[in-house]
């Protein structure tokens, strides 16, 4: 008992950042996430002694307190861990669609009937018994006291409390959350208390994560689905259970790509890069260089309406595929002009409604310690709050998953509809040298493909292959559910640090339709750190509002 009261208190002084006369031990690890806070989660519990995964677990509890909007306790995650032995291994912790679901004439894309098995901290608890050091309760008083005690609201969230004010204000539980006196969305710079949350939050951390399945909180969120018309029987969250990630790994140049295939969407990056390998990409001009990627990209999505399962994993790392499809890719080189350099910016504002974008939900984060033990996770709601419900004795939303949200495969009773989620471990020589991931849905793939191709084809820094600008395949659902592409057409980049009119100009003028996006964070949003010369060094994308800590040197702390 003392010792929980001692680590308690020593979570809560090191989350004070003004107990600057209480210095506290050096973070053993590295972290980089899409909220300041949850990086800190992740230092507290680097600064107790926790390792990457326990690290990890802390920042994602938090970032299901800090930015609601994007993931939380009602959602699904995939993740990849690299061992210190070398070894890897996949958790899919997807949503399951219960067995009771019946498939609606219409097709919601909010709403209770659209709420599936949550899966995150079933996957937080495999992770922990697999990996963690520290007591499970440790790990959750990060969240819980940013849960209890409030936070201020970054200008990004609040936007998008703003934004969707309209749709939480129509579900009791959604409203007591996050609506103060059940009227108005916090603004930027506001407090967020949540109280209910904070209750969830300290009932895990009594009882453990078994009571989200089979406890209390199961009971909670059974009651409440089924009285409001869903699916979630005591039977489906007990039966609950988070199943190896579909692990698949390929040779890229001197790299190997190690991510998850379907439900994940690493599939795609596979295919994607497998295509961008019979190109000698550093010759390539800008120009040129946003073609490649553009049409890889578009083939790759299109190959989900063919192989949504991605049964033969095999097959997805084999050149076989990308040699069939080689020929469809047009590529003019196109020169670049001296004028038209990356180096050159717009001096213009950029738009800054992705703050508020629908497009912008999910969360992305990695850990890593000395040991080489290594994370890459990526949890989500789906849109924006997901289904936009909650159980009011509860206090977080459910993801969306049923419905017209994931609508572009099967919803069979048991399964788990497939996401563009798609965390990666990089190594070269056997050792790490990159993780990443991303936020963006279906442009998630498409910006890990151009990062890995900045870094490794560009031989570009981490930090300027994060901020460099993107193209994205645009692409339809049609009627029958399939994504359709067109190889000809895609999205570009055009903020302030983005392609330039020259260079829209220049694929206009090739005869690609070119449609020029001038809104942040709308191509995708990387959170990566790389392993250099016995260093841990973090890189959050410069279009959203995460952290990273600072460099850390493991040879010295060898010594």
């Amino acid at each position: 008992m003392i010792k929980r009261i001692v680590a308690t208190a020593l979570i809560t002084l090191s989350l004070n950042t003004t107990a600057e006369a209480n210095p506290q031990p050096e973070s053993q690890g590295m972290a980089s996430t899409a909220h300041p806070l949850a990086t800190k989660a992740a230092e507290t519990i680097f600064k107790l002694g926790g390792n990457s995964v326990d690290a990890a677990i802390a920042a994602s509890l938090t970032l299901a307190v800090v930015e609601p909007s994007m993931s939380g306790l009602g959602g699904r995650a995939q993740a990849i861990v690299r061992l210190a032995d070398g070894s890897l291994q996949g958790y899919n912790g997807m949503t399951e669609i219960p067995a009771s679901f019946v498939l609606q004439k219409e097709m919601p894309s909010s709403g209770y009937t659209t709420v599936a098995t949550p899966g995150l901290i079933a996957l937080l608890q495999v992770l922990h018994k697999n990996h963690g050091s520290l007591p499970f309760e440790d790990l959750i008083q990060p969240a819980l006291q940013h849960a209890s005690k409030g936070f201020a609201l970054l200008a990004g969230e609040a936007s998008r409390h703003q934004s969707s004010a309209t749709k939480i204000s129509q579900d009791p539980g959604m409203a007591m959350a996050y609506l103060s006196n059940r009227k108005k969305a916090v603004k930027a710079g506001e407090e967020l208390k949540q109280p209910t949350l904070a209750r969830t939050l300290a009932r895990l951390s009594e009882f453990g994560p078994d009571d989200f399945y089979q406890g209390e909180i199961a009971r909670e969120i059974s009651a409440d689905v089924l009285k409001n018309g869903g699916f979630i029987t005591l039977a489906d969250l007990k039966a609950y259970a988070v199943l190896p990630g579909r692990y698949i790994h390929f040779s890229y140049r001197d790299y190997e790509i190690h991510t998850l295939a379907a439900p994940a969407g690493g599939g795609l990056v596979a295919k994607a890069m497998m295509l961008i390998s019979q190109f000698e990409v550093s010759s390539l001009s800008e120009r040129s260089w946003a073609l490649l990627m553009a049409q890889a990209l578009a083939l790759s999505i299109e190959s989900m309406s063919d192989d949504y399962y991605e049964l033969d994993l095999v097959g997805l790392t084999e050149p076989t595929w990308a040699k069939q499809n080689l020929s469809r890719i047009r590529l003019p080189m196109l020169p670049d002009s001296l004028s038209d350099s990356l180096t050159t910016r717009s001096l213009k504002e950029s738009n800054t409604d992705w703050l508020a974008s629908d497009s912008g939900h999910t969360s992305h984060f990695v850990t890593a310690d000395c040991s080489g033990l290594t994370l890459s996770m990526t949890q989500t709601l789906g849109p924006l709050f997901g289904a936009k419900v909650a159980t009011p004795e509860l206090g977080f939303p459910y993801a969306a998953t049923m419905g017209g949200y994931l609508r572009t495969g099967r919803q069979d009773p048991g399964s788990r509809p497939r996401t563009a989620i798609a965390p990666v471990i990089v190594t070269k020589n056997d050792e790490v040298v990159l993780a990443l991931g991303a936020a963006g849905g279906i442009k998630i793939p498409s910006a890990i493909v151009q990062v890995l191709s900045r870094y490794i084809d560009q031989d570009r820094s981490l930090d300027a292959a994060l901020a460099l600008p993107r193209v994205h395949p645009a692409s339809t659902i049609d009627k029958q559910n399939n994504r359709q592409v067109n190889l000809q057409h895609f999205q570009v980049e055009t903020t302030a640090d983005g392609w330039m009119p020259a260079d829209v100009a220049s694929w206009r003028s090739a005869g690609f339709k070119v449609s020029a996006i001038d809104s942040k964070a709308s191509f995708g949003r990387i959170h990566a750190l790389q392993s250099e010369a016995g260093a841990l060094i973090g890189s959050a994308d410069p279009d959203w509002e995460g952290s990273s800590l600072p460099e850390l040197n493991c040879i010295a702390d060898d010594r």
